[in-house]
């Protein structure tokens, strides 16, 4: 899969989640930390990638993501950093 369709993939799925779909429609870089999603929406959201893309996303980042503490290394993390991690996991599930 290239990485253009697991992008369109990733917002295609956080559309069904999201109410207010303006912020992953009018801004490629918008940070996890910035949707409106609360604890129950970023584990459907992941369980829905990690389904999908069969793969299986690091526990801390799944962690760290949902609760979104402002400490937290991944508050930052962007919808393409999570494309690339997704990417990252396709490619290590292959080699394995």
């Amino acid at each position: 899969m290239k990485p253009a369709e697991v992008k369109q993939h990733v917002i295609d799925t956080l559309g069904k989640i999201l109410v207010d779909k303006s912020l992953i429609q009018e801004k490629e870089d918008a940070m996890l930390s910035e949707l409106v999603l609360d604890e129950e929406d970023f584990a459907n959201f992941f369980t829905e990638l990690q389904a999908d893309f069969d793969i299986v996303l690091p526990r801390q980042i799944k962690s760290d993501i949902s609760h979104l503490p402002e400490h937290s290394r991944y508050s930052q993390l962007t919808l393409q950093g999570l494309v690339d991690l997704i990417l990252v996991q396709m490619k290590n599930r292959k080699a394995h």
